[in-house]
């Protein structure tokens, strides 16, 4: 039990929570006992009871270098005693900002050329989509403003962001939605439309975005966005040929590709920027979580070659009329510079590809499950999906409340995690140990064998 804190006041301080504090995604009913966390270290949290757990997921994908690390409050507090924060508007600019962006543009794809900084993924998401429309219309094609997304993307909760995201569930009461947002389904592997029952895949998943396209008209289409892997959308990773088929598209038809790494960026995937596995650079990446293993909140998107002259060669009446306060923030820019020092020095990127292994060969063992229907990831990134039937696929009933279950039993177990329906999603600090890996793998085995056989 925590030194300062006795059982009466963890919980009174419990249902001041409950009562008011308005929690993201929140239902009351979801967040009765919910963990309160003191301290970490590493990939382990610990609560105020003193419980440790196993950081399965980098808290929200972000903890990338792990939890305690001084080097980075550090690089914070230095920061903040010399300049905590400056004006990032036009005419203005400061040393940490900089110096991040000579940073940055040394390690992302080679094609990229100017960094616009905002606080978020979802606010980086909505920058991008704001920058592509832009650039239409600075080149004379003002119409091109449709944006095409995927199902089971997840791309932010502003109001754009949530325009392309492909959950229901993050749609329902927020109407009516911006127009000109299309949606297409998804590379989905194991339960895909098209080649769920083939020996292979046929890249029909790719070639719908194709067809949408001129459906819509391409002169008509600013842009396709995509996450290199689906992250919370269910952990699910591309046939090879997906990538190098959609940049083809999009080239064929005049239409930009933007990639949403706020999840799959800095080393998760065993390279520094997933695309990198498949040879691809997109028009415009979105950044965020890892950028600062999330010690303070810190995005961007960063604009090609192509999009940034647009920005650059704009005439005086069209300026490039974004912005947000935070902007460029000093303090998140110094901290976002150790960062990468960090997962430079300790070879975390090619750690993520080693552990990354450990983990899904470890996973994989699962399949002996009666009920585990998938397991798939790339790099340090996981999914396992529990089914009821594993000849047929059939999920269980959404009353059983599966999911829930399954993220209860592993927290129960020690490791904490979340889940996207029946799929169970990993993707720890890239400092993970093998023993802790191994204990992931255990405690999932045990879990899943719990909920489905109705013992929790």
């Amino acid at each position: 039990m925590s030194k300062q804190l006795d059982e009466s006041e963890i919980q009174r301080l419990a249902a001041y929570d409950i009562a008011h504090v308005v929690h993201p995604q929140f239902h009351r009913a979801d967040h009765d006992g919910a963990v309160i966390y003191e301290s970490g270290s590493g990939a382990v949290l610990r609560d105020v009871r003193g419980n440790e757990y196993i950081d399965g997921l980098s808290s929200l994908w972000n903890v990338a270098v792990g939890h305690g690390r001084r080097e980075l409050a550090d690089a914070a507090a230095e920061q903040m005693a010399q300049l905590a924060f400056s004006n990032g508007y036009t005419g203005y600019a400061n040393l940490p900002s900089i110096r991040l962006t000579e940073r940055l543009l040394g390690i992302v794809y080679p094609n990229m050329s100017g960094v616009f900084y905002a606080n978020s993924g979802s606010e980086a998401n909505d920058f991008a989509i704001k920058a592509a429309r832009y650039f239409w219309y600075t080149s004379g094609q003002p119409a091109k403003t449709k944006i095409i997304s995927r199902g089971e993307a997840y791309h932010g909760s502003t109001m754009a962001a949530t325009a392309i995201t492909g959950m229901a569930p993050f749609h329902k009461g927020f109407g009516p939605e911006p127009p000109d947002f299309i949606q297409v389904p998804t590379c989905y592997p194991y339960r895909c439309q098209w080649c769920a029952a083939k020996p292979g895949c046929t890249l029909e998943c790719a070639d719908a975005i194709e067809r949408a396209i001129v459906e819509a008209g391409a002169d008509t289409v600013a842009a396709v966005i995509a996450e290199p892997v689906h992250g919370a959308g269910g952990v699910i990773p591309p046939d090879p040929g997906y990538w190098p088929r959609l940049r083809q598209i999009c080239d064929r038809h005049d239409v930009l590709l933007i990639a949403d790494e706020v999840i799959t960026g800095f080393g998760r995937t065993g390279r520094w920027f997933a695309l990198e596995h498949w040879d691809v650079q997109p028009d415009i990446l979105t950044i965020a979580k890892a950028v600062t293993s999330a010690y303070v909140p810190l995005s961007a998107f960063i604009a090609s070659e192509r999009v940034h002259r647009a920005i650059l060669e704009a005439p005086a009446d069209a300026k490039f009329m974004i912005g947000c306060t935070n902007s460029a923030h000093p303090t998140a820019c110094a901290v976002a510079l150790r960062n990468l020092q960090i997962l430079e020095d300790e070879g975390l990127v090619e750690r993520a590809r080693v552990m990354g292994d450990r983990l899904n060969a470890g996973l994989a063992r699962l399949r002996e499950s009666p009920h585990v229907g998938d397991v798939r990831g790339l790099g340090l990134m996981a999914a396992v999906e529990v089914v009821q039937d594993v000849a047929t696929r059939a999920p269980f009933p959404p009353s059983a409340g599966i999911g829930p279950k399954l993220a209860r039993a592993m927290r129960d177990r020690g490791v904490v995690t979340r889940v996207k329906g029946e799929s169970i999603l990993f993707a720890p600090p890239l400092v993970v140990t093998e023993e802790q890996a191994d204990r992931m793998v255990d405690v999932t085995g045990d879990a899943i064998d719990a909920v489905t056989k109705g013992q929790a």
